[in-house]
């Protein structure tokens, strides 16, 4: 009987130890359990965080445009592109960020091991924000893509603004040439010419010569222009300024020589042809018979 009694404390007592020891067993499983729980459940917040913030930074960078073409010219081209650049690099920084994310959330798949209840949740909210991920991958990509696409065709428009940049400036030179000439033809066209003296200094320049013949008191001998009139000894003058003719002697008379019509002059003119004084041109009329003017003084 004694035995008997000795055998069931000594049962007892083993099972009290028996139950001990699963007992702290399992208290010991569910603080790790307990801990994983946190681990994950905080790896899920800061993956949410991060999904929020690449969601911001995608939104900005969407937000910023794509800034077009001024056909005025106000912005440089070579500005806009150093925005597509930076826009660019901003938008694979945010694909860089994305790849990591997405690292991040198969990595603490791989570590919720068996699926419990609670670690099914876990795994499907992990999984919903891969799809957020991807999503925001393909739009950060569509961005990329679209940027991209813009950056040639800013490069294509930049080479033909280049090429008509060059035409334009051709064009202009030779407008600016075809002005000068134009000039120069009208200048040239409004240029006349001037000379008065003597009859032997004039004789003796050149400019007129005696014509016809004369025997004792028969024929005469007339002043004409010479056939070929150099003007390097004639004042030049522009007929549109140059309205007053300046003799040598203004109380002296003079007979034009050439075949202008002193009836457009507004000076003293004698009932004999000749002009007595300086010329005064009165209209440009005066000049159709003729560029070159020549006067001989009595």
């Amino acid at each position: 009987m004694r035995i008997t009694l000795l055998a069931l404390i000594a049962i007892g007592s083993l099972s009290g130890c028996v139950s001990k020891k699963s007992y702290d067993e399992l208290v010991l499983e569910q603080q790790r359990i307990n801990e994983q729980k946190d681990s994950l459940v905080s790896d899920v917040l800061a993956t949410t965080a991060m999904v929020t913030e690449i969601n911001a930074d995608l939104a900005r960078v969407g937000g910023l445009g794509v800034s077009p073409v001024s056909s005025s010219g106000d912005r440089p081209v070579a500005g806009a592109a150093e925005d597509r650049a930076v826009l660019l690099g901003k938008i694979r920084e945010v694909i860089s960020r994305l790849a990591a994310a997405d690292d991040l959330i198969e990595e603490q798949k791989q570590r919720v091991g068996q699926l419990t209840e609670q670690r099914r949740r876990l795994v499907a909210q992990l999984e919903a924000f891969q799809g957020t991920i991807e999503e925001l991958k393909a739009t950060a990509l569509q961005q990329e893509s679209l940027i991209t696409e813009q950056r040639e065709q800013i490069k294509t428009l930049a080479s033909r603004v280049d090429t008509l940049s060059q035409e334009t400036d051709r064009l202009a030179t030779e407008r600016a040439a075809i002005a000068d000439t134009l000039q120069d033809v009208v200048d040239e066209s409004n240029t006349v010419y001037f000379v008065v003296g003597t009859k032997d200094e004039l004789l003796e320049k050149g400019v007129v010569v005696e014509e016809g013949s004369k025997f004792l008191v028969f024929g005469s001998k007339t002043l004409q222009p010479a056939r070929e009139l150099d003007a390097g000894v004639f004042q030049r003058l522009d007929r549109r300024v140059d309205t007053v003719l300046t003799v040598p002697e203004p109380t002296r008379e003079y007979k034009i020589v050439t075949r202008q019509d002193p009836k457009f002059l507004s000076s003293t003119v004698t009932n004999k042809g000749k002009v007595k004084g300086d010329l005064h041109v009165a209209t440009q009329e005066f000049w159709a018979a003729g560029k070159f003017l020549i006067l001989v003084r009595d």
